[in-house]
């Protein structure tokens, strides 16, 4: 399957975790701090992510999460985006994996993925694709609005637990962001999910002149989670 049918058919249900923080109960606006991404799984509003993007929230900040989905296209063909406060409904710390629940949705129709494979059916060399929020705090703050990104890559090792050989975790030649952790990764071939974003491989961390701030140099190593353990969770 060719990388525009997965983006078109799949894009739309890929969301952005974020917490927005209003200080002030009149205002619509508040502190935003991204999260991570994630993906519609149901259409009931559940939202497929990372564990580590759920635990890394302080407990007293959990109140404000919150999911932008991809909604419509105005006259300016800008993408508008519809936000919804979510909770978390299940969760596979070992594996990584978490299952959030959107909350007063109302009549909203969600789009759900679920085209999912199995990542025994995936060896080294395939083509993958993934789609996901990388530094969108940044490139927010930078002015440049909520950007999902297709990033194409291919299974570089898939990893095994040497005690009874079942799946663990398989690596990518790409770069796993901050933001990214919870995108679906897509087999090209089938257009089907075989794995979750998870994290990212440090080569060197360089401090700079200000002795304050320390650059982290990323390896081109992405770490993904088998979507085997989801079609578990979801279970």
């Amino acid at each position: 399957m060719d990388n525009q049918k997965i983006i078109k058919d799949s894009g739309p249900s890929v969301v952005l975790i974020e917490l927005v923080i209003n200080n002030e109960p009149n205002s619509s606006q508040g502190q935003l701090s991204v999260r991570g991404t994630g993906f519609i799984i149901s259409k009931s509003g559940e939202v497929a992510t990372c564990a580590h993007v759920y635990d890394q929230i302080p407990e007293n900040q959990r109140q404000y999460l919150m999911i932008n989905i991809p909604d419509q296209v105005d006259n300016n063909r800008i993408l508008n985006y519809r936000r919804f406060k979510a909770e978390l409904s299940r969760v596979d710390k070992e594996h990584d994996l978490a299952i959030l629940k959107i909350q007063g949705s109302g009549d909203y129709i969600f789009n759900p993925i679920n085209n999912f494979g199995d990542l025994s059916d995936v060896v080294e060399g395939d083509d993958l694709l993934i789609l996901g929020y990388p530094l969108a705090t940044e490139l927010i703050s930078s002015g440049f609005g909520i950007t999902m990104t297709a990033d194409q890559c291919i299974a570089s090792s898939i990893k095994r637990r040497s005690i009874d050989g079942s799946l663990d975790f398989f690596m990518v030649d790409t770069h796993i962001n901050n933001g990214s952790s919870g995108s679906p990764v897509f087999l090209k071939s089938t257009g089907e999910i075989v794995g979750v974003a998870s994290g990212k491989v440090i080569s060197a961390r360089v401090p700079m002149p200000d002795s304050k701030t320390v650059v982290e140099i990323p390896a081109n190593i992405g770490i993904c989670r088998p979507i085997n353990y989801l079609k578990e969770l979801i279970k």
